[in-house]
């Protein structure tokens, strides 16, 4: 009989094989990925924000997916490199719903924030003579605002129906933490939770 693991939970990420005298290297690698990744979507984010010629409905967009990216990045690069570097592979119950979340978040966000984009390319070519009166910038500001809303409820929605689920395993088979690499741990089934993620595209 599988008896479910008690607090404090420590998970174990099994989804890379660093082999002997690699890790150095690989470390620096994704090291360098990460740089480059937060050197080119902060040239991005500055250049939005300084030059007042951009602040238009486009480039506004596309800074909320620089922040996605940067989220994303952050989410899995750092923890990844403590793997290479040190051999690091446990990470605790709160630290992996956290990592979860924002991974989860940093897609469903990317997702999101596109709708509005396309609902403003849909608006400048059908309506180009009224598409200052459509998108004013409150009016942007609060589809992003809602955009982000959405994003965050939806994967809130997805840990709640699992946060209970007791858990009888500690390996997760990725690098990174997910809410499926969590719920293949779960002692019994959990079909709400399956039925939701299908839903919303990220099971």
């Amino acid at each position: 009989m599988v008896v479910p693991l008690k607090q404090p939970i420590v998970f174990q990420l099994e989804g890379f094989y660093v082999p002997p005298g690699y890790g150095a290297f690989l470390f620096f690698l994704a090291l360098l990925c990460y740089i480059v990744i937060m050197l080119a979507n902060g040239v991005v984010l500055c250049i939005i924000v300084i030059d007042k010629n951009l602040h238009r409905p486009m480039y506004i967009l596309v800074c909320n997916l620089v922040v996605c990216d940067l989220l994303g990045a952050t989410t899995v690069l750092p923890r990844l490199m403590m793997h290479f570097l040190m051999g690091q592979k446990k990470i605790g119950y709160i630290s992996a719903i956290a990592q979860a979340f924002c991974v989860h978040l940093y897609g469903t966000a990317v997702q999101t924030i596109l709708g509005v984009m396309a609902y403003d390319r849909y608006i400048a070519v059908c309506e180009p003579l009224r598409y200052h009166a459509i998108m004013t910038s409150a009016r942007l500001h609060s589809y992003l605002a809602l955009a982000w809303f959405i994003a965050v409820l939806l994967i809130a929605v997805l840990f709640i129906l699992h946060m209970n689920s007791p858990l009888c395993g500690n390996i997760i088979h990725h690098v990174y933490c997910s809410n499926r690499g969590i719920l293949n741990m779960a002692c019994s089934p959990t079909p709400m939770n399956n039925i939701y993620g299908k839903c919303i595209c990220l099971e």
